[in-house]
């Protein structure tokens, strides 16, 4: 059984829905057994794919919301959940824009690499958040790799090459779609089995 602890202020329904989100997303990268420890050097990466689900499920609740509210009467809370969406991504692409990444994810890739390393959800796996959730958008089926991540012995602990290719793998293992692995890899310049 997996747990998912928030810490929301009092009627932050939106901030749930985010923290929420993005909690499920480890639970569905296969890290939500308490010996299932993110570690460098690829935690920022899950953390990026977890907040780009994150940011997607914001989206489709947004627009549920409006069209069809849980509340009779209650349509404008969906205008809420995207002005709190919006906001983030506004936050995040400024992110991305100051470190580089929109000009050239590989060059950021290998400029920032000691940085993008470090553990936790730091500012340069938020920018590269965006670069996954356009791939969730554009290819509705990469969002299956999410399942097929950290299935590997050393999970995120490896190499970048040796993850994209573990979870390629993987994701053949589980007939899901490779194509996020694979994208990720070509945007950053780290051929599959690479260090």
């Amino acid at each position: 059984m997996a747990w998912i602890i928030v810490d929301i202020g009092e009627r932050d329904w939106s901030k749930l829905a985010y923290q929420f989100g993005h909690e499920l997303g480890h639970v569905f990268a296969n890290s939500w057994q308490a010996d299932a420890k993110l570690a460098p050097p690829c935690q920022w990466l899950e953390e990026a794919i977890v907040e780009a689900f994150s940011l997607r499920g914001l989206g489709h609740l947004a627009k549920g919301w409006k069209q069809n509210p849980p509340f009779a009467g209650d349509n404008a809370f969906g205008d809420a959940i995207a002005e709190y969406r919006q906001n983030i991504i506004k936050r995040y692409e400024a992110l991305a824009d100051t470190q580089g990444l929109t000009r050239d994810p590989a060059a950021w890739f290998a400029g920032h690499r000691s940085e993008i390393e470090i553990p936790g959800l730091n500012p340069f796996a938020q920018a590269m958040s965006l670069t996954v959730l356009k791939e969730y958008e554009q290819v509705s089926e990469s969002i299956e790799a999410i399942a097929a991540l950290n299935r590997w012995p050393g999970r995120s602990g490896v190499p970048a090459g040796e993850y994209l290719q573990q979870w390629k793998d993987s994701c053949a293992e589980l007939h899901a779609s490779p194509h996020l692995p694979v994208r990720l890899g070509e945007l950053l310049g780290i051929p599959p089995g690479t260090k």
